[in-house]
């Protein structure tokens, strides 16, 4: 009968699909083609910024900083926009200030592109450059985490599975080259040498994080707490990384860059308007509002129910395991409390959900409740790239996710979830 046929194809289409996702995920060439994933994807970001390097880019704010920074001009608006990073944050995008950028952004991005490309190529070619470094980072990186994992299976490398999961919170910050998928990069890699009792190279990423970026001073204070032998080595990173800013050749512009730039945080840690993806523009989306008091209150609470679930993950988990859900944890944090957070912020969670998701999976074998939330959860820090799925999301869907995660590892930390922990996987 005519239904039985479309039953069958239907049936032999599963099968092909599952057999490709197989062999995408869980076959020995996995490893190979997540490395052409994530090529392709720096190949389409290199061209949207070689060709539109003013198109939905927000490097021109860390191009005029380096150069304010060695011309000793202000780099802070004092507005709660622009700069907002600490002064020394400037000497990252120093290697790629090839050319600056035009004052006029809006005039630049209206003239054609055969005005504009020879004398602006310095400019295109250390864009490509710049994402490339970014990119290649965030890829070592999970690679490093993947590989932390490793286990005598088939099904051995997470490597495939976590980059398919974690791309697509990666795709609007890879394109306008958001200092956030390095903070990523480094958050992950400071996981992987806590759990190799590193200790040295675990301080030096958690201080090379802030060096990225102010909220690098989350995971920093959080290992920093629970692992003593952290201790001694982060005060003595912090101070050269202090020292850093002492670079610059006049000690008084350095001095008044940081009054500026203290200045500058305090005005942006109260925003006035519904346009960030925390917990506060969550409700406010919903019209529920409270005034910045109350919002600091619930922030400094969480932060305190943050170090016990912390303590708690730390104690109940292996040296590997404990380190990848506490970094979750103060990403999850991040997302939903910092009063900041941007859409395109996610993909620094989503690296760590998506290691969950991996482990379990492999473990699992297939596809459970919890594993299909998590995936979910990747899926859903993305949502900025869907279309119109994101209007209808937009500033109240991507926290949900993120305190959604934050109660799964509360829920982890109360009571040990044993799958997670578990290395012996047996062939299928």
């Amino acid at each position: 009968p005519p239904l039985c046929g479309s039953i069958r194809l239907r049936l032999v289409f599963m099968r092909l699909l599952l057999g490709k996702l197989n062999a995408l995920l869980w076959s020995d060439n996995s490893n190979l083609y997540a490395r052409r994933l994530w090529l392709l994807f720096f190949a389409i970001v290199a061209l949207l910024a070689f060709f539109h390097p003013a198109q939905r880019n927000i490097t021109h704010h860390y191009s005029r900083a380096a150069y304010h920074w060695w011309n000793s001009e202000n780099m802070y608006s004092l507005t709660g926009s622009g700069f907002l990073y600490f002064p020394q944050s400037a000497l990252l995008y120093t290697p790629f200030a090839w050319q600056e950028f035009p004052e006029n952004i809006t005039v630049f991005k209206k003239q054609p592109l055969s005005e504009t490309l020879l004398p602006t190529l310095p400019l295109r070619l250390a864009e490509v450059l710049y994402r490339a470094f970014s990119l290649g980072l965030l890829c070592w990186a999970v690679w490093r985490m993947c590989e932390l994992f490793k286990i005598e299976s088939r099904y051995s490398s997470l490597f495939s599975l976590v980059t398919v999961l974690s791309i697509p919170a990666s795709l609007t910050a890879g394109r306008n080259g958001q200092f956030n998928l390095l903070l990523a990069a480094t958050m992950i890699l400071a996981t992987v040498a806590v759990s190799q009792k590193r200790w040295g190279s675990a301080a030096t990423w958690l201080v090379l994080g802030v060096l990225v970026k102010p909220l690098g001073l989350v995971p920093l204070l959080l290992f920093g707490v629970l692992y003593p032998a952290l201790w001694w080595r982060l005060a003595v990173g912090m101070l050269c990384f202090m020292g850093l800013s002492f670079i610059h050749y006049d000690p008084k512009y350095v001095l008044s860059q940081w009054q500026m730039c203290i200045e500058q945080m305090r005005t942006a840690s109260t925003p006035t308007d519904n346009s960030f993806d925390d917990i506060a523009g969550m409700f406010r989306t919903f019209g529920i509002d409270g005034s910045d008091q109350t919002w600091f209150v619930v922030r400094a609470l969480f932060a305190f129910l943050t170090l016990g679930i912390a303590w708690r993950l730390k104690k109940n988990y292996s040296s590997e395991v404990g380190p990848l859900l506490i970094a979750g944890l103060s990403a999850a944090y991040l997302m939903a409390f910092n009063p900041r957070t941007e859409t395109v912020s996610y993909v620094i969670i989503a690296p760590f959900v998506a290691m969950c998701a991996g482990l379990l999976i492999r473990q699992q074998k297939s596809l459970t409740v919890l594993t299909a939330l998590l995936d979910f959860l990747c899926i859903g820090f993305g949502a900025d790239c869907y279309g119109d799925i994101y209007k209808l999301t937009r500033i109240w869907f991507k926290p949900l996710l993120a305190l959604l995660f934050f109660g799964l590892l509360m829920v982890w930390g109360a009571r040990k979830y044993a799958p997670i922990d578990h290395r012996n996987v047996q062939a299928l």
